[in-house]
């Protein structure tokens, strides 16, 4: 008996402190799982004919109409994934102000951009698998917006 309570107390241990590790290291950016981890595997189920945003493409239009894409390696100095989570999501929320160390960058590289546009790479679910679509302008973020971000 004495054997089984020191057990239950040795997992409880280690249970409270798998979850406070994970508080800790989640601080400031969990979301509504907390304190469950989010996985692709058990994200919502898609149908046919459903399109699905794949990922984001920001581009810097120019005075003259010319757009240029904000690569995320090159310009910024990033990866995929933060360019995708950290940038181009919260450019289409048009949630200015938590960008704005990214948003300096994109002025320092294209100084003379009067627009950013944030333009979606869409799949549409197919009985014969994804198959590509068109892409879209999803967002256009003048840059005066920009402007009062960085003030």
């Amino acid at each position: 008996m004495q054997l089984e309570l020191y057990r239950f107390r040795l997992l409880s241990l280690v249970i409270i402190l798998v979850l406070g590790a994970q508080l800790i290291a989640s601080f400031g950016h969990a979301n509504r799982f907390f304190p469950f981890m989010w996985y692709p595997m058990y994200a919502t189920a898609h149908f046919d004919g459903e399109r699905i945003n794949v990922e984001h493409r920001i581009y810097a239009v120019a005075p003259d109409g010319s757009r240029h894409y904000v690569d995320p390696a090159r310009d910024l100095r990033i990866d995929f994934w933060r360019y995708e989570r950290r940038f181009a999501r919260p450019l289409r929320d048009n949630k200015l102000d938590r960008i704005t160390p990214i948003l300096r960058m994109v002025v320092e590289r294209y100084p003379a951009f009067t627009e950013l546009q944030v333009e979606d790479y869409p799949m549409i679910i197919t009985k014969n698998g994804p198959q590509g679509a068109s892409r879209q302008v999803i967002a256009v973020i003048p840059r005066s917006a920009v402007e009062e971000a960085l003030k």
